[in-house]
């Protein structure tokens, strides 16, 4: 099963044209402590905190309820361009990519999630950008769709308002607000 809470952060901010297809999450145009809130139609609002290099990678930290602060529902390791590499939740539950996850990259991608257990599921994933982000098709080993979804992303290259879809349900995600 897929975990749902990555697509969270995937869902980041607001839509605006994005050029020539750069789908890249931009952490150079940010400062610690910017963040984007985000309802979430199944979790509630959340809101997700720049908070900083972690070596050559950046982390995020997700918040639930009315305000960013308190302990993070979960945390995410992120590359220089977005995708995922580690996420956690609050009690330690850990979810690692190889290379990364695909979230920011056009075109087919593969990739491996190794959850705790080891357990490793292999997943495709093919993403086209599109006038106002980026959609994506994720698929199993056996070519089964599993998650699909549309994205809009802002000049940062945080995610906003979208939905996904998948073997969990259906979601949408609307920006709230951001704080740049």
């Amino acid at each position: 099963m897929r975990l749902l809470p990555p697509l969270f952060l995937s869902i980041l901010t607001t839509a605006c044209t994005v050029p020539d297809g750069d789908i890249r999450w931009k952490p150079e145009l940010l400062n610690t402590g910017d963040y984007v809130t985000v309802d979430q139609s199944r979790s509630g609002r959340i809101h997700h905190v720049y908070s900083g290099r972690q070596g050559n990678n950046y982390v995020i930290n997700s918040y639930r309820g009315a305000t960013p602060t308190g302990t993070p529902a979960f945390t995410t390791l992120l590359d220089r361009n977005g995708n995922y590499l580690i996420w956690e939740r609050a009690d330690g539950y850990q979810v690692r990519y190889e290379p990364h996850d695909c979230t920011r990259k056009l075109g087919k991608c593969r990739y491996t999630e190794i959850r705790p257990n080891d357990e490793r599921i292999r997943w495709t994933r093919i993403t086209t950008a599109t006038e106002t982000g980026f959609k994506y098709v994720e698929t199993d080993r056996n070519g089964e769709r599993k998650v699909s979804g549309e994205i809009s992303i802002d000049e940062r290259g945080f995610a906003g308002s979208g939905q996904v879809s998948g073997h969990f349900g259906a979601q949408t995600f609307t920006l709230v607000e951001q704080h740049y």
